[in-house]
């Protein structure tokens, strides 16, 4: 298979990206990504969001930035905001200010595997979180159907032979709103397993340009 500097080249068109391999639903993925250094400023002396989606789901209601009143949220949202870790927001005279976003803007989630199938239904696996491609050896007879069901799936398709890698099918760039509160709790793994990388010996891999 091709080795994964290569493959992110050809892949990712973004001057600061960066890839770390990692688990996601229990299967193992490349996650390519771009920091944000604003946010992971805001994360030092390891500040976390958890895992609870609800946090997730009122941040995104409040608009970055922006001081919105309290009384302009829902029942809901009103029983969260005491959820949210203080570094996230500002509290005051009855309005409530959004400082936290995603520390990481994911370009990709990779998997790979030795046929089209099991590459495509890895990718298949991890829904529309992020956006999505499976990498495989070169593909002979089956192309056309490997790239009809890729598109069908919205899951981009490339194949790897040596230095060579074409990418036959696009990966979708949007991210479902359904699925923008879990796209932001998975950047959250994704910077946590970042960090965790850079404190120990198994360093970054940064994509060359």
């Amino acid at each position: 298979m091709e080795p994964r500097l290569r493959t992110m080249r050809a892949l990712v068109d973004a001057k600061d990206a960066r890839a770390v391999d990692t688990l996601v639903r229990g299967r193992a993925v490349t996650a390519v990504y771009r920091p944000v250094q604003a946010q992971r400023r805001l994360r030092e002396g390891g500040r976390t969001l958890g895992s609870r989606l609800g946090v997730y789901q009122l941040l995104q209601t409040l608009p970055l930035g922006e001081w919105v009143p309290l009384e302009g949220l829902t029942e809901r949202e009103r029983c969260i905001l005491p959820a949210l870790p203080t570094w996230t927001r500002r509290r005051r005279s009855g309005r409530v200010l959004r400082l936290a976003d995603a520390p990481v803007r994911l370009e990709a989630l990779l998997t790979r595997a030795d046929t089209w199938v099991e590459a495509l239904d890895g990718a298949c696996a991890l829904s529309r979180v992020a956006p999505r491609m499976a990498v495989c050896p070169p593909l002979l007879k089956d192309r056309d159907r490997a790239c009809w069901e890729a598109d069908f799936y919205g899951v981009g398709l490339a194949e790897c032979h040596g230095e060579d890698v074409r990418v036959l099918v696009n990966a979708p760039t949007d991210v479902p709103e359904t699925v923008a509160a879990l796209h932001w709790r998975l950047a959250e793994h994704v910077h946590r397993v970042v960090v965790e990388h850079e404190t120990s010996s198994d360093p970054v891999t940064p994509v060359p340009q």
